[in-house]
């Protein structure tokens, strides 16, 4: 556990630096909130204008308290902040809250300043969160030292859920809602500018927080990204989903994210290729999000082959089924037996008898609840979904109440109804049932949780490619690296290349064509000229040395003036071409990315990706995320292309990635061509490109 956090989330003392004398005033919330939910610590107002406070001796600094207090909260103006943090580490407070705003999220000053306090906090070995937030609540320990109004709801609901914000306003909207649907909260933190404590910090205290089964996670942008992947990693590992609503994937949201928190939104490609890898389950919605991360941490049961659905309304039922089958969660048919069970109890005019199973608006309490009994028996259906429509809200949330109670299998809820069955959905609340407002969150919610066992289950199995031989490779100071030595390396990492000779003059070349065999590709070397087609540095199928010769020529004349490495000759080969490339990101390191070759990944969008280190299976599935290289599979005729050999040929390209170290900006392997089975998988085209090592001049 994150012992810095959860010594910080239950403090025995806490200072608040700024509370106003008059408890009306927004400035005075932690004060009221830590008086009405009697939180027993004790609490020491800092205001020099007055002796009492609510009730509380106020006292005129830090320094005059009798005790050293666990934590100080700060909400003090902008220009008095940097005094309160160092007033709190003369006194020696190893936790500090800042409230104010006007630091990161604002200018070059604001970033100055923050670093500041980044730097004052640093030096005094002071856990700072925020600034720019509104605190935390610790529901558990009933520790509402927060701004948010959500710090005065009554009761605090203490739960299974952790929640973690950048945004502090959202964090309590958040609980807000949670306790709206009883979902109970283990601890809500937000973390605003994160000067200090980040979201990944918040990650890795819930992962080992025995009162926390899920958590629900509002993200701008990630500051750690190595540190967030660990922390979620660790969730994965022990069995607590994370459901994440991440903003800043429009380019509005990306800029506004920067003048929010002053958070790098990132690539959204990278962030969806971390939570596919680790199980996270994203949302796009409050309400999502809260029934979704609800369900979660209160259903362990998570492994769905089949749902059987039950319904009172035709249209209900098959609006549910679309839902459930576009996220792949399946209607098996139900056993014979329970067909024959389901026509004893059903009317003649119920013809739907299967599943999803329509029982229609008039059936009695008594024969429902016998339905979801049958349908609960059934040895094909490892959950059961009720839709309801009707309003008859009460009794019937009384009957899906009782058998959920009984069942073994979930019983999950689908309330449609509005104001005439809302005493039916707060009762299922209250006791815990999973019940959804409608049918795609509902299918969201089963769809992450058989997602997540999916995703744990291989992340616990993985075995990551091996970098084998040297860790890194030796590379000039500045510029990038010679064709000879990138496929050097290359082949040495177990990337394999086709048949090709690097030579300098048009003679050398055709010699090289009649050694290889024809037909051959030309193709002009110069670090200027990356994009070889553009450039018109680039001849292919060439069939006689004639050919060759006039080509070299041309192409020579074509990129004169261009820095030159040579002419290389290359054996052509065919088969399905596929992109692969690895690219830095900015916040989670290098992607392997893969996608069809030539134009159609760009243009269609259709690549898929993964944070290295990946496992050979990882390199299989994202093959298969890809919708054009279904043609991998053989097409109209065509026989099956080598994918073996192709899985072998992208583990050795990322084997170079890593080798290549943190100066690796890019690495392209475009395409890879990819033979019927049994005939291999061959680079014809390698850039890579890279930054220029510290200090180089």
């Amino acid at each position: 556990m994150s012992s810095r956090l959860a010594a910080f989330l239950t403090p025995r003392s806490i200072a608040l630096v700024g509370c106003p004398g008059d408890l009306t005033r927004p400035g005075a919330r932690p004060l009221v909130y830590l008086r009405q939910h009697h939180y027993t610590g004790n609490v020491y107002p800092v205001n020099p204008r007055h002796a009492e406070i609510g009730g509380f001796k106020a006292y005129p600094s830090l320094a005059a308290l009798p005790e050293r207090p666990d934590i100080v909260w700060i909400g003090v103006p902008g220009a008095q902040v940097e005094a309160a943090l160092v007033e709190a580490a003369r006194v020696g407070v190893p936790h500090a809250v800042i409230l104010t705003a006007g630091f990161g999220e604002t200018d070059a000053g604001g970033r100055r300043r923050q670093a500041r306090l980044a730097e004052l906090a640093g030096a005094a070995g002071i856990a700072v969160l925020g600034p720019n937030m509104l605190g935390f609540i610790n529901c558990w320990d009933r520790v509402p030292l927060t701004f948010s109004p959500a710090g005065g709801l009554e009761p605090l609901i203490a739960g299974p859920l952790g929640v973690a914000s950048q945004s502090g306003a959202l964090a309590g909207i958040v609980v807000n809602r949670a306790f709206d649907r009883k979902v109970g909260v283990s601890a809500m933190v937000s973390t605003g500018n994160e000067v200090g404590i980040t979201v990944s910090e918040c990650l890795e205290y819930f992962a080992e927080d025995p009162r926390t089964q899920a958590v629900a996670l509002v993200v701008e942008g990630v500051r750690d990204g190595e540190r967030f992947r660990r922390a979620a990693a660790r969730l994965t590992e022990v069995g607590k989903p994370i459901v994440a609503l991440k903003m800043g994937r429009s380019n509005t949201g990306r800029r506004n994210a920067l003048t929010h928190t002053g958070a790098l939104a990132g690539s959204h490609a990278a962030w969806q290729a971390v939570a596919r890898q680790l199980g996270i389950v994203e949302v796009e919605t409050f309400d999502d999000l809260v029934e979704v991360a609800g369900y979660l941490s209160r259903e362990r049961r998570r492994r769905y082959r089949g749902v059987a659905v039950v319904a009172t309304s035709g249209g209900a039922s098959i609006m549910t089924a679309d839902q459930l089958e576009a996220r792949s969660i399946a209607l098996p048919r139900l056993a014979p037996a329970t067909v024959a069970a389901l026509g004893g109890l059903l009317p003649d005019y119920a013809h739907t008898r299967d599943n999803p199973v329509d029982v229609t608006a008039g059936l009695s309490e008594a024969l429902f609840g016998r339905v979801l009994e049958t349908l609960v028996a059934d040895p094909g259906a490892d959950a059961v979904v009720a839709v309801v429509t009707g309003a008859r809200g009460v009794e019937r949330a009384e009957n899906v109440s009782r058998v959920a109670s009984e069942s073994s299998k979930p019983l999950l809820a689908c309330w449609l109804g509005g104001s005439l069955t809302e005493d039916g959905r707060k009762l299922l609340d209250a006791r815990e049932v999973p019940c959804f407002r409608n049918p795609r969150t509902l299918a969201l919610a089963l769809a992450g949780a058989r997602g997540f066992e999916a995703a744990r289950a291989a992340w616990r199995s993985r075995r990551p490619i091996e970098t084998r031989g040297p860790a890194a490779v030796a590379l000039p100071p500045r510029g990038g690296l010679a064709y000879a030595v990138l496929a050097d390396l290359a082949c040495r990492a177990g990337v394999p290349q086709v048949p090709e000779a690097l030579v300098g003059t048009p003679e050398e070349a055709a010699r090289a064509a009649r050694r290889l065999g024809f037909p051959v590709a030309l193709k002009v070397l110069a670090p200027d000229l990356p994009h070889k087609t553009e450039a018109g540095a680039l001849a292919l199928g060439l069939a006689t040395a004639g050919e060759v010769r006039s080509a070299a020529a041309r192409l020579l004349k074509r990129t004169r003036g261009a820095r030159v490495e040579g002419l290389l000759v290359q054996r052509m080969v065919s088969g399905v071409e596929v992109l692969v490339g690895v690219t830095r990101d900015p916040t989670f390191g290098p992607l392997l990315v893969i996608g069809a070759g030539g134009v159609q990944a760009e243009l269609l969008a259709d690549t898929a990706c993964r944070p290295l280190p990946v496992s050979r299976q990882e390199i299989v599935t994202l093959l298969g995320e890809v919708r054009a290289l279904g043609v991998l599979r053989g097409y109209r005729g065509r026989p099956p292309a080598d994918v073996p050999a192709l899985v072998q040929a992208i583990a050795g390209l990322t084997r170079l990635a890593q080798r290549l170290g943190a100066r690796l900006v890019s690495l392209d392997a475009n395409p890879i061509v990819v033979r019927e089975r049994g005939h291999g998988a061959f680079a014809v085209d390698l850039l890579v490109e890279l930054t220029a090592a510290t200090g180089a001049g």
